[in-house]
C-alpha cells in the first residue's frame, strides 16, 4: 500500500511538473510569435523614446506603447495635455515632485524633463500583456492567465488523484469484500483471488486458507453425516436378518409340538434377539457419532472353523424362515496334509467378527429372498490359493436359484442404493450387497458377483487366512 501511495504521489508530482513545463513553454512560444509582450516591453520602449521626448516638441502617442498613460505639465505644474484621467492629474504631479520614479495604483511612473521646461509623466506596467486589445481587456495580465491555468490544473489534480487512488483501492477492496462475503455464506466453490496490493493479497491469502479449512471441515462433516446415515441404513437393513429368523421360528413354533424343536427354535429366537440388541447399541453409538460403518472397530483375529459353524446355523435358520433349503458344504481340512494346508483349528480370519458375519449373512439372506419357495441355496466354503504367492484364502460361495444378475447388476450390484431394474422380481433397497462388499473389504477381502451355470445368482467372498504359527511369530 505504501508503494502504491508513493506511486500516486510520484504521478501527481510528474503531472504537476509536466503541466508547469507545458504552460511555461506555451508562454514563450506565444511571446516568440508576438502575441504576448514581455514584462519589460513598456519600460524598454520608453527608454528608447526618452531622447525624442526630451528634445522634441509635443509628445506624440506613437512614440509610446499603446498601453501607456502619459501627461505633460508646465513648470508650475499646470496641466498641458495627455491622456491621464482628470481625477488623477494633480496626484500624479504631486508624486512627480519627489523627483523619483514612483508607483501609483500598481503602476510605475517615468519622469522626463523636456528642453522647453515642461515635464512628461509616463505610466507603465512591468507585466506581460497580450498584444490584442480585446484579450487585454479580458485578461489585463497575461502572466496571471498562465499562472491561473497552472493553479487550476493543480487543483484538478489535487481533487482527481485522491479520487482515482480511492477508486483503485476500492476495486481491490471489492475483491476482498466479495471473497469475505462468499466465505460468510459458505459459497466455497471459488479459486483464490489475487491483488497487486500486498496487504490486501495477504488478507486474501488468509481468507483462502480459512475457506479451505472451512471447506475441509464441511466436507468432513458431510462425510460424517453420510457415514452416519449409511450406518443407520445398514443397521436397519441387517436387523431384518434376525427378525426374519425370529418370525420364521415363531411360525414354526405354532406348527410343532416337539419339545426338542421348540427349545432349539426358542434358543435361536433368543440368540437373534440378542443380535438385535447389539445392533440397537451400535445404532445408538452411531447416532452419537462415535462409530461409523467403516470404522473397523473391534479388529481382531478369530478362528475360521467355529465362525463358519455359526454362519451355518444362522443360514439354516434363514432358510427355514424363507422356506428355502440351505445346502452348506464346509471344506476346511481337519489335519495336516501333503498339500500344505494347515489344520482347520489353526486357520484364522482378521477383522471385526460381527461385521464379517453381517457381510456373509447379507449375501445368504439375499439368496434366500430371491430363491423360490422350496428352492435351494448352496453355501460352499473352501481354502484356495488364487495368487502365485501361495497365500491361502477362505472362499465362501453363495449360489441361489433365483433369476440371476443382469448385466447392469454385475457392474453396479454392490453400489450403495443400487436397485437395478427390478427384473429379479424382489423389492430391495440397494444396501445388502453394498454392506457385504464394505465389510468384506474392511477385513482385507473381496466380493465378486457372477451367475451360476444353472442360471441363479452367485456371490463369492474371499477372505485372507492366517495360520496360528504366523500369529505366534
Amino acid at each position: 500500500m505504501h508503494a502504491i501511495f508513493s506511486g500516486f504521489l510520484l504521478l501527481y508530482a510528474l503531472l504537476a511538473v509536466g503541466t508547469g513545463v507545458i504552460i511555461f513553454f506555451s508562454y514563450f512560444v506565444l511571446v516568440s510569435l508576438g502575441m504576448i509582450r514581455i514584462p519589460s516591453y513598456e519600460q524598454t520602449r520608453i527608454m528608447q523614446a526618452a531622447d525624442a521626448i526630451r528634445t522634441g516638441g509635443q509628445v506624440e502617442e506613437k512614440l509610446l506603447p499603446d498601453t501607456c498613460v502619459y501627461g505633460v505639465y508646465g513648470e508650475d505644474g499646470t496641466w498641458l495635455y495627455g491622456n491621464i484621467p482628470a481625477e488623477q492629474r494633480k496626484e500624479v504631479w504631486r508624486q512627480a515632485g519627489t523627483q523619483e520614479t514612483t508607483s501609483l495604483y500598481g503602476s510605475f511612473w517615468q519622469r522626463i524633463e523636456k528642453e522647453n521646461g515642461s515635464t512628461a509623466m509616463i505610466r507603465y506596467q512591468v507585466m506581460a500583456k497580450f498584444v490584442s486589445p480585446a484579450l487585454r481587456e479580458i485578461f489585463p495580465n497575461a502572466e496571471l492567465v498562465f499562472l491561473g491555468d497552472f493553479v487550476l490544473i493543480i487543483v484538478i489534480l489535487t481533487v482527481c488523484m485522491p479520487r482515482r487512488f480511492g477508486r483503485y483501492v476500492d476495486r481491490r477492496l471489492k475483491v476482498l469484500s466479495e471473497t469475505a462475503a462468499r466465505v460468510e455464506r459458505e459459497d466455497l466453490a471459488f479459486e483464490r483471488e489475487h491483488s497487486d496490493i500486498k496487504e490486501i493479497d495477504e488478507v486474501l491469502a488468509s481468507l483462502h486458507k480459512m475457506k479451505e479449512a472451512l471447506q475441509k471441515s464441511l466436507r468432513e462433516q458431510w462425510k460424517l453425516e453420510q457415514k452416519k446415515e449409511q450406518q443407520v441404513r445398514a443397521l436397519a437393513h441387517d436387523i431384518r436378518t434376525p427378525l426374519t429368523i425370529i418370525r420364521g421360528n415363531a411360525e414354526l413354533l405354532a406348527e410343532t409340538e416337539d419339545l426338542r424343536e421348540i427349545r432349539e427354535w426358542d434358543g435361536e429366537i433368543l440368540d437373534n434377539i440378542k443380535d438385535i440388541e447389539e445392533y440397537l447399541v451400535i445404532l445408538q453409538e452411531t447416532m452419537k457419532g462415535e462409530i461409523s460403518l467403516e470404522d473397523g472397530c473391534g479388529q481382531a483375529y478369530f478362528p475360521a472353523r467355529p465362525w463358519l459353524e455359526e454362519i451355518k446355523e444362522k443360514a439354516a435358520a434363514l432358510g427355514r424362515a424363507g422356506k428355502a433349503e440351505i445346502l452348506c458344504r464346509l471344506e476346511l481340512p481337519e489335519a495336516s496334509s501333503g498339500t500344505g494346508a494347515g489344520e482347520a483349528s489353526s486357520c484364522f480370519l482378521a477383522g471385526n467378527r460381527t461385521n464379517v458375519s453381517r457381510a456373509v449373512l447379507n449375501v445368504i439372506s439375499n439368496g434366500v429372498d430371491y430363491t423360490p419357495a422350496d428352492g435351494k441355496v448352496e453355501i460352499h466354503a473352501s481354502i484356495v490359493r488364487p495368487g502365485d504367492d501361495g497365500r491361502e484364502w477362505l472362499r465362501i460361495t453363495v449360489t441361489d436359484q433365483g433369476p440371476g444378475f443382469s448385466g447392469e447388476d454385475l457392474k453396479r450390484g454392490t453400489e450403495r442404493f443400487y436397485q437395478g431394474d427390478g427384473s429379479r422380481g424382489h423389492r430391495h433397497y440397494g444396501m445388502g450387497l453394498y454392506i457385504a462388499r464394505t465389510f468384506t473389504e474392511e477385513a482385507g477381502g473381496r466380493l465378486t458377483l457372477s451367475n451360476a451355470e444353472t442360471g441363479g445368482a452367485q456371490v463369492r467372498i474371499d477372505l485372507p487366512l492366517y495360520q496360528g504359527a504366523f500369529l505366534k511369530d
